[in-house]
């Protein structure tokens, strides 16, 4: 994987081969295919694993006493190291190849951004069923908290005319893109309402 993942990142994905992949990784091809049908199967377990960082906070089997707020800035922070990083900027050539093929984009989104989005869905449903989100459709909701994160990032970062985030900016963005989140969609606590006795 990590033989992959720098092939993918410097050539892009139309231009490696599983040849490479192997020699680069110092095994024999058949020792990949034993792993991997395919290239295109590796590079979705590479983005997979990208995704990973993303959804840690989200995954069911965390500490149930984390607030809501408390797993949504450690996703955001996940997010944002991914897309805030060098990472996008140097996939920037597969990216552009892969969107040639819509099917093979739709699979790639889906073991990527896309599974990071479901999982905030799941999330967001979750807490709106106990009462302490409004929303309309968690969908939208899931996109306006990836917009906030995101902010133009990602364009910026393609372009190269933003830097890759410092920890600082990525705790601050993500902080402040949940407070505005929450702002939106938290439902206010009941105020406790003291009954006097009539005199």
């Amino acid at each position: 994987m990590a033989a992959a993942a720098k092939l993918f990142l410097s050539e892009g994905f139309d231009a490696v081969t599983m040849d490479q992949v192997a020699m680069q990784a110092g095994v024999s091809k058949m020792t990949i295919y034993s792993h991997f049908d395919d290239k295109e199967t590796l590079f979705e377990n590479f983005l997979t694993s990208i995704s990973d960082g993303m959804t840690e906070a989200l995954d069911s089997k965390i500490d149930e006493g984390l607030s809501l707020r408390d797993r949504l800035e450690i996703t955001g922070r996940g997010f944002l190291q991914t897309i805030g990083g060098p990472l996008i900027p140097s996939m920037l050539l597969s990216i552009i190849m892969i969107r040639k093929n819509p099917t093979l984009a739709r699979r790639f989104y889906n073991a990527g951004p896309g599974r990071t989005r479901a999982a905030l869905i799941t999330l967001i449903q979750k807490y709106a069923s106990r009462g302490e989100l409004q929303v309309i459709r968690a969908e939208w909701a899931v996109d306006d908290l990836m917009g906030l994160w995101e902010g133009g990032l990602p364009a910026k970062m393609m372009l190269g005319i933003g830097g890759p985030l410092t920890l600082s900016e990525i705790k601050r963005r993500a902080s402040r893109a949940v407070d505005v989140f929450l702002r939106a969609y938290a439902v206010a606590p009941k105020a406790n309402v003291l009954h006097r006795r009539p005199r």
